[in-house]
Order: structure tokens, then C-alpha cells, then sequence
């Protein structure tokens, strides 16, 4: 899919755009220039045929990468001529190049001036920070809009009343508002989770050296070490030295001396500190902190995978019985190309396959900011688009994973819409070197509906009828794109708003290259380890996955009952109303109200009648202690 760009990656603005498009076509490195090889999924005509084809897949000169029987499919790399070979032997009903999914975080790497090596870190004070705020806050009270004050304040206080308390980063007002926001403390006095059930999350690992994970993390099964070729490595350019060759996850264990299979990015450890994050008297705790994780590891430090080793990571999902599978990589398929109509087909198999054994999978909607039809595909046109970059229009394509039937298709909500001022300070409203801006001018051309709401669809995110329930994915301050002054993520890169998040907060890879860390010098923080506030689908969709989990610890009728559990997280969504995220513009080409750059093609910019209830939020946002309170 060479005409088709990545979904965003945090870290890819060494190679393209913020919120770009999905996928990156698989064209394998060529050895020998008369004999370039491609990496191919093959389907089997019939399970009876399974044994020949991987014979006439030898007899033809290509090489089986991986087996996955239960899927119906061999991963094979091959010339062109082996694969004419292959589908001439009549043992295969299709052969498709695989293709590259990349991560669902919006909000960007491009927040940063430059990749980080593990253990670069932000220190900071919270206690210091809250003292030095408050102080501030408390002589401009009448200027801080009302909004920020009640998302402050919206912190769960300790109560010794309450048989469970969360750990001390609830005690800072606003810092944990996600997990407030879908009443998950509220749903502790039913349950913590249970020890028995098990969360997959497909990502890019899970730091189990990190002091709030390394007790959650059952196992972890790397699916990286069968990339061939190797993502990081062949697609990538060097983080540290473009012009040197690039390297993946073991060659960063060499470097940095971690182990090569924990999380080398920090996505991943991100989702899983969201679903499960110990409940341990100290820094943050998980929606579901009693149940356990399993790493499906899919991606190196990159953020990027395979459409095979996800399917594959589905496929052990099923065959191991685990509950849930949370994942926040995806795309978008033309089906009018033959390849990726048989890579979509493959994806419902293993899907439907995977969901009849028990588990449910929760998957990121994407951050295109376009609108999905109940069939999967984006019925808009357009996508969110950096002003000065390629315009793409994904019109007619389909999402995966999250379009494909079976999956609980998840839309991010933002926290709070802060509205905009006419007495903004030059050191508040940012620079285009200085993206963390606190205070949005009225003078700007852009302006956000919704001010002061909360619960409004982030302006990154995915909508349409295909949307399944919300999660609060945060979004910037001002619930725009940062070129035109969409604001700060909050708390810990700024203060000005006490420690109230606009983005979510939670824990991130002591190893991370690509999501910055922030250790924490008392205030009930472990010393050391690393915590991040980001925001994206990929962080509406473990609410979903954590609320799935309290669901199944609850009610043990529920377990591995896919068809119940989403019945009951539908049911209990918490109806929203007077959702103002308008959708993209396809005629607003002025430039960019904090970056000024031109925008000649459309499509940068929010604008038209708001999107509706229905596509914004499907059933509603997702609500713990209604799904465990039946």
C-alpha cells in the first residue's frame, strides 16, 4: 500500500506528519535486484490442505516465516515468481502481501524537540507543584474558568470509610480524572478484579521491571522475534543517528542493558498500567488492579506490526483462554485492491474464530478523526491533516482491527473544553517551538464548541455509526490540533491548572524511547519509575478493556461469554448529550493559528455542524461501577 500513510506513531515525525493516515505497504528489502522478496500471507484452501501447501511452499523456493494453522494461514517469504508457484499449485484460495499497522496515540511525539534514550527523565515534585499552583490559582481565582475548577476539584479523595482507597496519585486533584470519570472507585466496593482472569494487551510489551507492573505481568509471549524483515530495523531510521543503520529492541537491551522483551517504547506499558497497574499504597493503580496481564508483544520500540502478527496474537489470545485482548494498533484496508480485501477476510475469520472461544477484544477506533460506517468503512472524506503535509483521503477504505465485526470499537472523549481568553500573556499561548501552550486567544480563527463541557468527542478521534461506547482518551486543553492552538496536555508538563490532566495519566516503561517520562521525588511515587500523561483512542480503549475485566471478575457467567460481556458493558454506558467536537473541514484552507503554516489542500482544520450523540459516543461512555452494579 504504497500510496497509503502511517497511522500515527509516537516518534514517527522522523517520518511523517502528525495524524496521518493508517498503514505501511511491506515491500520487503531486495537481496538480489532481479529477485526482490515480499512478505505474504497465504490462505489455505482447506484445513486438509494445510500440510501439502507448506510443502509446495518449500517446493517453490519460499521460506515459511510462521504457521498459523489455527487461522488457516502461512506467513511466507517469497519472489514474485515463488508466489506464482504457490497459487499455481492449487493449494492456496489466496495470497496477500502482509501489511504494517502502526499505534493509535494521538498528541504526538512531535509534542517534543527529540527522541529520548531510556532513562532521560522529568523529575518533578508534585507536592511542589500543587503548593506552588494553588498559591497562583488562588490569587487569579476569578479569572480560571469554571470548568477547570470542577475538574480540579474531581480528584477521589481518600475516604476511610471506603473499603478499598486508591492509590496516592488520586489524592491529586484532576490527575486521575479518567478513571474517576468512568466511576471505577465507585465500582471497587463490588470488585478489584479477580486473579483468575487475564487481560492480553497487544502492544509494544510491558515493563515488568517497572514496580507497578512487575507484579500484573503473567507472562509475556513476543511475537516480534518472527518479523522478517524486522520492522524497527529495516523501516525505521536510527532514533539516535539517522545516517547510521537501524536497530530494533535487542540491539537497545545491548545498548541500555534491559531486557530485549520488555517495552522499548512505552505504549504498551502505558495500557497495561491503565487496565491493571498494582494496588500497592503507592502511585497510580489500574481500573482492574486485581486481575492479571499477559504481554502480547507485536511491536518493537517503533510502534508497528503486522497484520499477521496481530491476527496471530488474537489467535493465542483464543487458544489461551484469556479474557480480554486490548489493542491500540490499527489502519485502514482498500478493499478494492485484492491483497488487502484477503487480508480483511482473514481478519473476521480470526476474529469471529477468536470471540467463539471466549474472548472479547477492545480496539482503538484511530485518531483520523473520520467517520466509520457499521460496516467498518470510513464514509468521509478526508482525514485530519498537518497543514503543509500530503493530503489523503481514506474515503471508501475500512478500519481494522476495530471495523472488523466482533470487536468493541472504541471513540476517545476529552476532559474538559477550556475555553478561550482575551487577556492571554505572551508566555501563555505558545510558540512553534513551544507547543504546551496554556491560554487560547478569542482572537484566534479557530475555536473549539463545547467550552467548559466535559465529555466532548477529542478532536482527533474516529465516529460514526460503527463506534461501539466511548472511553476518556483526553484530549489537549483547548480540544484542538496543536497548530491551531489546541493547548497542553496538562499536568505534569505544566502546572498552570494545578495538577489537572486534559490528556491521561498512568504509568509508562522505565526502558521508554518514544513516550517521555516523568519520575516523581515523594508524593507517594516509587522513586524511579516512570509515569506519562498522553492521550489517543489507544487510551479510551483500556478503560473499555479494564471495564471488561471488572465485568468478568463480577459476574463469572460472563466469563469468556463475549456476547454477554458487551451486552453488559453496552447496557451500562452512561448516556451523553451536547456533544459539540465539530468534524473536519474540507474548504477551510487558512493557515494555522499557532504555527501559521499554509494549508493548501483542506482538511486541517474543525469545522460544519457538530457531530452527533450517536456518532460521538455509540452506546455512551463507558461506566465501571454500572457494569459491575447490576
Amino acid at each position: 500500500m504504497s500510496t497509503r500513510l502511517y497511522r500515527f506513531v509516537i516518534g514517527v515525525f522522523l517520518l511523517l506528519s502528525m495524524l496521518g493516515g493508517s498503514s505501511l505497504a511491506s515491500a520487503a528489502p531486495v537481496a538480489d535486484a532481479a529477485q526482490p522478496r515480499d512478505r505474504l500471507i497465504v490462505v489455505a484452501r482447506s484445513e486438509a490442505d494445510f500440510d501439502n501447501l507448506r510443502s509446495a511452499v518449500e517446493r517453490a523456493g519460499g521460506t515459511v516465516i510462521k504457521d498459523m494453522r489455527g487461522g488457516g494461514m502461512l506467513v511466507v517469504s517469497g519472489t514474485p515468481a515463488q508466489r506464482a508457484q504457490i497459487q499455481a499449485s492449487g493449494l492456496s484460495k489466496a495470497i496477500a502481501r502482509d501489511h504494517i499497522e502502526t499505534l493509535m496515540s494521538s498528541g504526538s511525539r512531535q509534542d517534543f524537540t527529540n527522541a529520548t534514550a531510556p532513562h532521560q527523565r522529568t523529575v518533578v515534585d508534585p507536592a511542589a507543584s500543587l503548593a506552588a499552583a494553588a498559591t497562583r490559582a488562588s490569587a487569579t481565582s476569578a479569572a480560571t474558568p469554571d470548568g477547570i475548577r470542577d475538574a480540579a476539584a474531581g480528584g477521589a479523595r481518600r475516604n476511610p470509610r471506603r473499603s478499598v482507597n486508591p492509590d496516592p496519585a488520586f489524592d491529586y486533584p484532576g490527575l486521575m480524572w479518567s478513571i474517576d470519570r468512568i466511576e471505577a472507585p465507585a465500582a471497587w466496593e463490588t470488585t478489584t478484579g479477580a486473579n483468575a482472569v487475564r487481560v492480553g494487551v497487544a502492544d509494544t510489551g510491558l515493563d515488568f521491571t517497572h514496580e507497578e507492573l512487575a507484579p500484573k505481568v503473567a507472562r509475556v509471549v513476543d511475537f516480534t522475534g518472527e518479523e522478517d524483515p524486522p520492522i524497527c530495523a529495516t523501516f525505521f531510521p536510527n532514533p539516535f543517528d539517522p545516517k547510521a543503520p537501524g536497530i530494533g529492541d535487542a540491539d537497545l537491551a545491548k545498548m541500555f542493558g534491559g531486557p530485549e522483551k520488555t517495552d522499548w517504547n512505552g505504549h504498551g506499558s502505558w495500557i497495561g498500567g491503565n487496565i491493571a497497574a498494582a494496588l500497592d499504597g503507592q502511585g497510580v493503580n489500574g481500573i482492574a488492579p486485581k486481575v492479571r496481564l499477559v504481554s502480547l508483544k507485536i511491536s518493537g520500540w517503533c510502534g508497528s506490526a503486522y497484520d499477521s502478527t496481530i491476527m496471530d496474537a488474537f489467535l493465542w489470545a483464543g487458544d489461551h483462554k484469556l479474557d480480554v485482548v486490548s489493542i491500540s494498533f490499527g489502519g485502514y484496508l482498500n478493499l478494492s485492491d485484492p491483497d488487502q480485501a484477503i487480508v480483511w477476510g482473514q481478519y473476521n475469520q480470526v476474529v469471529q474464530k477468536v470471540r467463539d472461544q471466549g474472548t472479547i477484544i477492545a480496539a482503538a477506533a484511530g485518531n483520523e478523526h473520520v467517520q466509520v460506517g457499521l460496516s467498518g468503512m470510513v464514509t468521509s472524506h478526508g482525514q485530519l491533516t498537518t497543514p503543509g503535509t500530503t493530503f489523503t483521503d481514506l474515503f471508501g477504505q475500512f478500519e481494522v482491527p476495530g471495523g472488523i465485526p466482533g470487536v468493541i470499537d472504541v471513540s476517545s472523549t476529552g476532559n474538559v473544553v477550556a475555553p478561550s481568553s482575551a487577556a492571554c500573556q505572551p508566555g501563555q499561548v505558545g510558540s512553534a517551538t513551544d507547543l504546551n501552550a496554556v491560554c487560547k486567544p478569542t482572537s484566534d480563527r479557530h475555536q473549539a464548541g463545547g467550552a467548559n463541557k466535559q465529555d466532548q468527542l477529542s478532536y482527533f478521534s474516529d465516529y460514526g455509526p460503527r463506534i461501539d461506547l466511548a472511553g476518556p482518551g483526553g484530549a489537549r486543553k483547548f480540544n484542538l490540533p496543536l497548530w491551531d492552538r489546541g493547548g497542553t496536555p496538562g499536568f505534569p508538563y505544566t502546572n498552570a491548572d494545578l495538577t489537572t490532566a486534559f490528556e491521561d495519566f498512568s504509568t509508562t516503561s522505565n526502558w521508554a524511547l518514544e513516550i517521555p517520562c516523568f519520575t516523581f521525588t515523594g508524593g507517594g511515587f516509587p522513586a524511579n519509575q516512570c509515569y506519562s500523561t498522553i492521550q489517543g483512542t489507544s487510551m479510551a480503549t483500556p478503560h473499555v478493556s479494564g471495564t471488561l475485566a471488572l465485568i468478568a471478575s463480577s459476574d463469572p457467567s460472563a466469563r469468556h461469554n463475549p456476547d454477554k460481556l458487551e451486552r453488559i458493558l453496552k447496557n451500562s454506558a452512561r448516556k451523553v448529550s451536547g456533544n459539540q467536537t465539530q468534524p473536519v473541514s474540507a474548504t477551510d484552507k487558512s493557515p494555522g493559528d499557532l504555527t501559521g503554516a499554509q494549508c493548501p489542500t483542506g482538511y486541517c482544520h474543525l469545522g460544519g455542524a457538530p457531530i452527533s450523540d450517536d456518532d460521538a459516543y455509540g452506546a455512551g461512555i463507558v461506566d465501571a461501577k454500572r457494569a459491575v452494579s447490576r
